[in-house]
């Protein structure tokens, strides 16, 4: 397994695990995360309030389907089930796309999440 690939599943697992900790330390201080369809979040302060809601918050379902790596960048596509703003459990279908900052100790520099509700 590849340094990159084996990086890319605990990133995505710890999504899965609300572990905020773990992303922090992992990501750049002039991150860009570019959530599809809603916002950009710039700055690692900025993405760190954005996350800290999921502090703890563990999915009730999650599939990864696909990592691909390919030197400084990846892509992950999966499913899951959260809670919404109301406490109600929803599926949604992702594609998060990541690049590392290569320079800087390989943290991630940038990330564009797709992320659509998946009533199937």
């Amino acid at each position: 397994m590849s340094k990159n690939l084996e990086f890319f599943q605990k990133v995505n697992e710890s999504f899965m695990k609300g572990d905020v900790d773990f992303l922090i330390e992992n990501i750049a201080p002039n991150i860009e995360w570019y959530m599809v369809g809603e916002q950009t979040i710039v700055g690692k302060e900025n993405v760190r309030e954005m996350l800290e809601p999921m502090r703890g918050v563990v999915a009730e379902g999650y599939e990864t389907k696909k990592i691909i790596t390919h030197g400084d960048t990846a892509a992950i596509e999966g499913t899951m089930k959260m809670p919404d703003e109301n406490g109600e459990i929803k599926s949604y279908a992702f594609c998060d796309i990541y690049k590392l900052d290569k320079f800087k100790g390989g943290k991630i520099k940038e990330m564009t999440a797709f992320v659509i509700e998946d009533n199937r």
